[in-house]
């Protein structure tokens, strides 16, 4: 074993019982905490790779999309640019 490793459970032996199990519940809490954590990250990876492909078979993407809205936007910009638009 290492040192540090050598070091902290003879440290843990000199512990009065009640602050054994004291530690023993931190390092159980934390322990159960990076499990929650790992599998809360698996689940959104798994829920990634779900949803990929989900909107393959929709016709359109997202370059034709801006175009279409740049179309749009120039169509707007001449409507209020209009000299027979009404002034208020």
């Amino acid at each position: 074993m290492s040192q540090l490793m050598d070091e902290i459970l003879r440290k843990v032996r000199e512990l009065p019982d009640s602050e054994r199990r004291e530690l023993l519940e931190i390092l159980t809490s934390r322990t159960k905490s990076s499990d929650q954590k790992s599998a809360t990250r698996e689940a959104q990876i798994e829920q990634a790779r779900s949803v990929r492909g989900k909107y393959a078979h929709v016709p359109t993407s997202s370059d034709s999309f801006n175009r279409r809205k740049r179309a749009e936007i120039k169509l707007e910009n001449r409507r209020l640019s209009s000299p027979t638009r009404r002034k208020r």
